[in-house]
């Protein structure tokens, strides 16, 4: 089954905000259904445990309505690890579901309008992550977006997508058809198995655009983890008179 990237009704910035808010509540309760957020939040806890003394900071691409990062806050908040979550994304309504959907949650997280294809991240995060977002994108795309994602980190990248197969791709038009009813859902989640990486071509992509080694998991159903942790810089060892400077990052809300 060959890789068959197509346009997907979300990308368009035309699309009708009752059309676009439907199909961001359709794809919630899929990824609800499928548990991403509960896998790859073990994985940050993991991160936030051993930062004593500060928060672990957290940047998620092309969040959409923020429902994982969310998650991810609303779980943080009850096992009692300090957690700054900044979502990102290009929608002006994806942007303004994850602040209502935060209010709702009781969470606190920052949300940012940016093109993460063609404006640079804001920089100094523990970690850079992005869920479902891979399979929208050519190859050239795929390796800037993950260039741009090791530039802005200081320590890893974690991200979940599909992968492709054509069982996913069934079990996916099923699961689109029984969880939403947003004709976008139903056409988009054809398309997104479609269009998506195996585990061994998204492995062989990020680790030539990353200069590193990419970690790949399975995880049920129909999707796969790659983790990649930046190598940590030398400190130079023969500079007694030179005092280091302080920086700080912020973000723009």
């Amino acid at each position: 089954m060959q890789r068959n990237l197509q346009h997907e009704r979300m990308d368009d910035p035309d699309l009708p905000r009752d059309q676009h808010e439907l199909a961001l509540k359709g794809l919630s309760r899929l990824n609800r259904f499928t548990g991403v957020a509960g896998l790859m939040y073990r994985h940050l806890r993991r991160r936030g445990t051993m930062k004593a003394g500060r928060p672990l900071r957290i940047l998620d691409v092309a969040s959409g309505a923020g429902d994982v990062p969310i998650d991810w806050a609303r779980r943080a908040r009850r096992d009692g690890v300090a957690m700054e979550i900044t979502m990102l994304d290009v929608s002006p309504v994806a942007v303004q579901t994850q602040q209502r959907r935060a209010t709702e949650a009781q969470v606190s997280v920052r949300s940012l309008r940016s093109d993460c294809l063609a404006e640079p991240l804001p920089s100094g995060f523990d970690v850079v992550t992005s869920s479902l977002f891979m399979h929208h994108l050519n190859d050239e795309q795929v390796a800037t977006l993950l260039r741009a994602m090791k530039v802005a980190t200081d320590g890893g990248i974690l991200i979940c997508d599909l992968h492709r197969s054509r069982m996913n791709l069934a079990m996916v038009a099923f699961a689109g058809r029984v969880l939403s009813r947003s004709p976008v859902v139903h056409s988009d989640s054809v398309l997104s198995v479609q269009g998506a990486y195996t585990h061994a071509e998204f492995q062989t992509l990020a680790q030539h655009a990353l200069d590193g080694s990419i970690e790949m998991h399975a995880a049920f159903p129909c999707r796969f983890l790659a983790s990649y942790e930046k190598p940590v810089a030398a400190t130079p060892s023969a500079l007694p008179n030179i005092g280091g400077v302080p920086t700080v990052s912020s973000v723009a809300v």
